[in-house]
């Protein structure tokens, strides 16, 4: 492909295998993108021409960003936007040449950034399901919901959608896939579901036993609509256009009305703004609310989920009772939205409560008017009520009058932040304060109009007098309306995203109102009348998708199965979507072949790919081919026993079985040692050592230990430690025993044992001096300064990052994010003859080495004159004992005595003491750090 968006370097082919980590990230990847031509025009169209499939860098992560490779990604009408360019072009939010939509995913955790590692949640080679949206983690704002916080929609918004081999994303986005689940099942619902959930239970706060009306009802996101709904113990009813449809959610729970009846034709339009003809508007309405009464006993509804827009809005607004609530999320047919207001009168000290007005929030207070119609009187007894009001509760309060006059004497009122004459803002050249909102869909040129010579002004000198340095465009939190006028266009404009509303106070029969959908539903903004609501709900934040997720994993939300594509059909399908030829949702197949589309687990997508997998009780691994056509073999060995991977009889025997089968894999090269969950291991089972009968026992488990770590050093595939969390006690035995090994980022690592009067046992007094020694032959450093820095882990308990096991020898590698996906690729990179680093175990190792007098170094002597004052006296002593035993006489000598002293002192009464404090959390202190001493 020649075009300036795709590169020489080839990206890898369409579903092929990735195993994270084995498999080394590719340079570039494909993606289906809007695009802009070679004169920078973006190029939109319908979607089957405007998407395009081309090939782009990979993209980059941050420290807080992981990288999923893309299995499945669900279909949304945000790529019909982005194809479309409509309402707004997606190049204006950004200012990239080439847009890649899809808003959802199930992934395989490709790579994680340093502080996501440093997290633990996400482990690379994992299935998670993408939520699509992307917010300021930083911000202040994030604390009181992240979607406050510069919130986007991932692929919509951004320009680094799901439709493609790869996609970025932060840590909250990722969220646990469902073994419930097929992956096209995983990759489609998240954004449907979590937007119906989010409006319902938490926007609209639909309560059990509640009438809901459901647009769209047997759709994506209406299906569950009703799944919500009716989970929480809803009435519900939908709106359907086929019978067909109305027995696909009678099935669910609901009944339904069909909109295609002749007695409806025609009564589905906005409400006109000529009086006359409304009055006919209204009567043409009255069967259809009849209609769907008389299938709710004859009650009005409660809630309402809409989506559909504008031909639908203005007669949901009919179907509301007293207290009701439209919430919507969406406007598939149009964003002009219209309806008339309803009787109810409430104190203004009632709304601002609905609102939860709080003390220096911004209020704007419209003056000038009645009930019915605008007034050039100077007294206005509701606006004066409201701003009295207002400044009482602590806020600002800016008012935005008719005249000049009005606006000269509201002056007396005293805190009041200042006043905008709207007659003094028609004497600049060109603004306009229209009777009501231009219609956006029928005449988007005089609505482009309205925002330069209506919203933009008004906007900035209302903005002028209430910018803050969190708030710098003055967005007011709360806007007084007033019924006698069609403003809500300009009011729903200026209120602050996420959090601003606009309240009435006076009734509103018949009274017409118009808005400009986005600005409501895209900005989670609130519309309060006396006696009904008009709610924007906007996709949801991570917590909410998680709770989603969490109901599907429990069987209580029921999840669609989608039609699966093809990828080279995504932007067919697209159209499809578009031009409303689909049933239900809709996914392709990106990283994935027909093959996993009944897949549900990780493992059955590594088994497609060649894999195959041992299991035991806490002990699996999986071995993979290298590379294909070719025999060479890596294993992946797994320490899985929640909850922290403790080494006990059952997880020693589980691993000893584990390296059997291993050493009949004749094409094995390289193994992985690696914990699940978010450590490696955190030590031996101690309850299990403090159930010991005797020494006897002890030092039997202690020397069983020793010989299966003994065989991890000496294995013919070197073994290759992956850390991430804690490798404690036991734990950081294992790990030393390996010939080669990885920390990551958030590893720590020690020996811990002297807290519970004890001495390691699986082999750790001897490993640790012979890691400290070779680090100082072969990296350099004194070999005295080293060995006393290796003792000093031994004798004073405490936890070493990372970086402080390295410096002695501990660990081989620091990885930048996570040792896992680290130490895959070193495996890979010894069988394909890329590695160059030393192998080295230190139970392979069976030189001796003089053992220097320790004891009078002044970090030791600390040490040991601590420990005699706790008193731990002996386990201080058994451990130089152990040591120069070892060092000075041989491995297998310093070994037997280690075990022996292990299970002597284990066993003991002041052992047993120590492990019972130690499991109390009543442990004696241990040292103090050497840095912070």
């Amino acid at each position: 492909m020649s075009d300036w968006y795709s590169g020489d370097s080839p990206p890898l082919p369409l579903g092929a295998p990735f195993r994270p980590g084995l498999d080394a990230l590719p340079a570039r990847h494909h993606v289906w993108a809007v695009l802009k031509d070679a004169q920078g025009r973006p190029a939109h169209g319908e979607p089957r021409e405007a998407l395009r499939a081309v090939t782009q860098p990979l993209p980059t992560i941050g420290p807080n960003e992981a990288l999923g490779y893309v299995l499945y990604a669900g279909l949304t009408y945000n790529t019909v936007f982005a194809a479309r360019g409509v309402p707004i072009s997606v190049f204006d939010m950004h200012d990239r040449d080439l847009h890649v939509p899809g808003s959802g995913a199930v992934v395989l955790v490709a790579a994680v950034g340093a502080e996501v590692a440093r997290e633990g949640r996400l482990k690379v080679g994992e299935l998670r399901v993408l939520y699509p949206g992307v917010s300021d983690l930083l911000s202040p704002r994030a604390g009181e919901d992240p979607m406050h916080a510069d919130f986007k929609i991932q692929g919509y918004e951004t320009p680094d959608g799901s439709f493609a081999q790869f996609v970025r994303g932060q840590a909250p986005q990722w969220l646990a896939h469902s073994d419930r689940l097929t992956l096209p099942e995983a990759s489609s619902y998240m954004l449907d579901l979590e937007t119906v959930y989010k409006a319902l239970y938490d926007v609209a706060g639909v309560r059990p036993g509640e009438r809901v009306f459901v647009e769209g009802a047997a759709g994506g996101t209406g299906l569950y609509a009703i799944a919500c709904a009716v989970l929480r113990g809803a009435r519900v009813t939908g709106l359907v256009s086929t019978e067909a449809k109305a027995r696909r959610i009678a099935e669910r729970g609901a009944a339904a009305v069909n909109r295609i009846k002749a007695v409806f034709t025609g009564i589905f339009t906005p409400v006109p703004a000529d009086a006359a003809a409304r009055e006919r508007w209204i009567e043409a309405g009255r069967a259809f609310t009849e209609r769907v009464r008389s299938v709710s006993d004859g009650a009005s509804m409660d809630v309402i989920v809409s989506s559909v827009g504008r031909d639908l809005f203005s007669r949901m607004i009919d179907l509301l009772g007293h207290g009701g609530r439209l919430v919507f999320y969406g406007a598939t047919s149009g964003y002009t939205l219209t309806f008339l207001g309803k009787p109810g009168i409430a104190p203004v000290t009632e709304m601002y409560a609905r609102v939860g007005l709080r003390p220096h929030q911004g209020v704007l207070v419209y003056h000038g008017l009645t009930p019915t119609a605008p007034s050039d009187a100077v007294d206005d007894p509701t606006a004066e009520g409201a701003i009295e009001t207002a400044l009482a509760m602590g806020a600002r309060v800016v008012v935005a009058t008719r005249t000049d006059a009005q606006a000269a004497h509201l002056k007396r009122v005293r805190g009041l932040a200042g006043a905008v004459s709207l007659e003094t803002l028609g004497r600049a050249r060109g603004f306009v304060w229209p009777d009501a909102m231009p219609d956006y869909d029928t005449d988007p040129e005089a609505y482009r109009r309205y925002q330069d010579a209506t919203l933009k002004p008004f906007g900035q000198a209302v903005g002028r007098l209430l910018a803050t340095a969190d708030n710098p465009r003055g967005y007011p939190d709360v806007v007084v309306e007033r019924a006698g006028q069609d403003t809500l266009g300009t009011s729903t404009f200026l209120a602050r995203p996420f959090t601003g509303a606009v309240v009435f106070v006076e009734p509103s029969e018949g009274r017409r109102f118009s808005f400009y959908a986005p600005n409501v539903w895209m900005h989670g903004k609130r519309v309060l009348f006396p006696t009904f609501a008009v709610l924007g709900s906007h996709l949801s934040n991570a917590h909410q998708a998680q709770e989603c997720a969490r109901l599907v994993d429990a069987g209580a939300l029921p999840v669609h199965s989608p039609e699966v594509h093809a990828w080279d059909d995504l932007a067919e399908a697209n159209q499809a979507l578009h031009e409303n030829r689909h049933s239900g949702t809709l996914t392709v197949r990106v990283g994935a072949t027909e093959a996993l589309d009944t897949a549900r687990t990780a493992r059955q997508v590594y088994e497609a790919w060649g894999s195959r997998f041992l299991d035991g009780k806490t002990v699996r691994a999986r071995i993979d081919p290298v590379r294909r056509g070719a025999p060479e073999l890596v294993a992946l060995v797994t320490l899985d026993s929640p909850p922290a991977n403790a080494l006990g009889t059952e997880v020693l025997g589980d691993l000893e079985r584990v390296l059997d089968a291993l050493e009949s894999e004749r094409h094995l090269r390289a193994i992985v040692l690696a914990g699940a969950g978010s450590m490696f291991v955190a030590g031996a089972d101690i309850r299990q050592l403090r159930a010991a009968a005797d020494a006897e026992e002890v030092t039997a488990l202690a020397a069983w230990a020793q010989r299966l770590f003994t065989r991890i050093g000496r294995m013919k595939a070197p073994v290759i430690s992956a850390v991430d969390g804690y490798a404690l006690g036991g734990g950081n035995e294992l790990q030393m025993a390996c010939a080669w090994r990885v920390a990551g980022a958030r590893a720590e690592l020690g020996q811990p044992e002297i807290n519970l009067h004890v001495i390691p046992g699986f082999g750790g007094t001897q490993m640790l001096p012979r890691l400290a020694a070779r680090r100082a032959r072969v990296v350099g450093g004194q070999m005295y300064t080293l060995l006393v820095d290796a003792l000093a882990i031994l004798l004073d308990g405490r936890r070493r990052s990372a970086a402080r096991a390295h410096a002695v020898g501990v660990v081989d590698e620091v990885a930048p994010a996570d040792a896992l996906s680290h130490a895959l690729g070193v495996a890979r990179r010894l069988v394909t003859g890329e590695f160059s680093g030393v192998l080295f175990s230190p139970l392979a190792d069976g030189a001796t080495l003089a053992f220097p007098n320790v004891e009078r170094d002044p970090e030791i002597a600390r040490l040991l004159a601590h420990h005699a004052a706790v008193p731990r006296s002996a386990p201080a002593a058994a451990i130089l004992e152990v040591v120069r035993v070892g060092l000075t006489e041989g491995l297998p000598a310093g070994l037997a005595l280690e075990a022996r002293r292990f299970g002597e002192l284990t066993a003991g009464e002041d052992g047993r003491a120590g492990i019972d404090r130690f499991l109390a959390r009543r442990s004696l202190p241990l040292p103090l750090r050497r840095e912070d001493a």
